[in-house]
């Protein structure tokens, strides 16, 4: 019994080596068509920007088709479905305050835009690259930007 076990999870890593360069080339496929279907909506370029805003859950996002942002080097995108693409400079970015809110242990930010006389206001949940957004927010001296991390420890 315990001999069967044993070959049965052998031929299956056997199984899963075999097949991995499949898998490995799918995942590839899957990226470049995210790309391209990327490139086609907003007309950016995917792997020259960084996303900002955190994921919503899988459910939340079947309903409730919300805002995502991205941003490079000299602005802030925000890509909403079926509405046009939002470019921001960086340079306009007033604020980048930490809210209290926390909502699946990621803090929520706000950022006040000021575009020509209009001020804009935005929260969002904090991604893997909010630290190097906020180091391209704080190169503005007009800019007020909060550190992400209280007393470096705590975000």
């Amino acid at each position: 019994m315990g001999t069967n076990i044993v070959l049965v999870f052998l031929a299956l890593i056997i199984i899963f080596l075999l097949i991995y360069p499949k898998i490995q080339s799918w995942i590839d496929y899957y990226k470049e068509q995210r790309a391209i279907e990327f490139k086609q909506k907003t007309g950016l370029d995917f792997w020259s920007m960084y996303r900002l805003s955190a994921p919503k859950p899988y459910l939340e996002n079947l309903i409730f088709k919300s805002a995502v942002f991205y941003f490079d080097e000299d602005n802030l995108y925000r890509i909403k479905p079926n509405e046009p693409l939002i470019k921001y400079p960086l340079s306009t970015i007033t604020e980048a305050r930490r809210t209290m809110i926390m909502i699946n242990n990621r803090r929520v930010w706000k950022i006040i835009i000021n575009q020509s006389g209009q001020q804009r206001i935005y929260k969002l949940r904090a991604y893997k690259n909010f630290s190097l957004f906020l180091e391209k927010v704080s190169e503005n001296p007009n800019a007020i930007v909060d550190d992400r991390y209280i007393w470096g420890i705590f975000e």
